[in-house]
């Protein structure tokens, strides 16, 4: 198994998604590498600018390869050219392109929301003002 002695750097990130997606995007074209920063980075998010980001490492042998990958990455030559146009397909009704209407739309956080609002309105603004209305009448 290979050790820390045997990695090399392939390439730094600025944020950890970023590095996350870089290393899965790596071992897809079937370069293992890994994180070394990881903890670091989830722990105090606040040192990655100090350390000069999110460091992704493979074993020496790979290296070339996978400095070459993460530059037609970061060039955009697997870019998904549909991407682009702004559609996207809804899952629900497979072959239709385009936006769904207000009623189609629904889900767990609709009522999450609805409940939020309610939650903000009373301890905000409707608390505040009985309370003052009370003070101003006692």
């Amino acid at each position: 198994m290979a050790g820390p002695s045997d990695e090399l750097e392939v390439a730094r990130f600025a944020t950890l998604p970023e590095a996350e997606l870089a290393v899965s995007f790596l071992r897809q074209h079937g370069v293992e590498a890994r994180l070394p920063d990881r903890d670091t980075a989830t722990m105090n998010p606040d040192l990655l600018f100090a350390l000069g980001g999110v460091r992704v490492v493979t074993h020496e042998t790979r290296i070339v390869e996978a400095r070459q990958l993460i530059a037609r990455m970061r060039a955009g030559e697997f870019a998904d050219q549909n991407a682009d146009t702004g559609e996207w397909m809804d899952e629900a009704t497979p072959g239709r392109v385009g936006e769904l209407d207000e009623a189609e739309i629904t889900g767990v956080m609709r009522h999450a929301k609805k409940a939020g609002v309610i939650v903000v309105v009373l301890f905000f603004v409707v608390f505040p003002l009985a309370g003052c209305l009370l003070t101003m009448l006692g």
